[in-house]
């Protein structure tokens, strides 16, 4: 089955709880927390303190994206997450990240920009528990799909089977109905979604309106 994530991006932030609730009482199955410095990203959100309270107000896996030039300062703020991602873009020594991560008991997923090649990662592949494919330039939600992204996500899902990897790949940036389909099809294992679901005025609707449009094969071909 298709891992459904809630970024918390598009969410109310004056009813965070009640967001949350009505997230997974909608089904989904982990939430996603940007957090983004300014430098990596032209934005900042979501800080160390917002993280840590949806953690405290959710049962379910919560993943940060680290969305900041340097990685190593913060993972440790993070030891009660269930997954951290960080770009490969921002770090030098990505074994040595990966390592911390591991060492506060999260699991490592190793982030790429849309431009990035994931030749930049295949000697990291064995090392991480997922790969987070940006299909958006990172920092703002909103934004549409870039879809040469699906060829992307193709040639990594061929690299992954092709080494004989024990990968997840996750998607990020303009998942809605429409795209979800086109992530999946190419090897997606988890889409990502924040005004998909905190966008829309029925979050209940909007969940099994994506579930529903990667949940079988003969819809998948139809958009294809």
């Amino acid at each position: 089955m298709v891992l459904i994530g809630a970024s918390i991006l598009s969410a109310d932030f004056s009813n965070l709880k009640e967001e949350l609730k009505k997230a997974e009482e909608a089904g989904v199955d982990f939430f996603h927390v940007d957090m983004m410095d300014g430098h990596f990203v032209p934005n900042i959100s979501m800080g160390i303190g917002i993280a840590k309270h949806v953690k405290k107000l959710t049962s379910l896996p919560v993943e940060v994206h680290l969305m900041v030039e340097n990685v190593d300062l913060f993972i440790n703020e993070f030891k009660d997450m269930d997954y951290i991602s960080f770009h490969i873009e921002a770090v030098k020594f990505p074994f040595r990240i990966i390592n911390k991560i591991n060492e506060i008991g999260a699991k490592p997923i190793v982030a790429l920009n849309p431009a990035t090649p994931i030749g930049r990662i295949e000697y990291i592949l064995d090392e991480v528990y997922g790969v987070l494919v940006m299909t958006v330039e990172p920092g703002f939600a909103g934004q549409k799909f870039i879809p040469i992204m699906v060829k992307k996500i193709r040639k990594l899902k061929s690299m992954i089977v092709e080494g004989g990897h024990d990968v997840k790949i996750f998607v990020d940036g303009g998942i809605n109905t429409e795209t979800a389909p086109l992530a999946v099809k190419a090897g997606a294992d988890a889409i990502i979604a924040a005004s998909a679901i905190f966008g829309k005025d029925d979050i209940k609707e909007a969940v099994k309106a994506l579930r529903e449009s990667v949940g079988g094969e003969n819809e998948i071909d139809r958009i294809i």
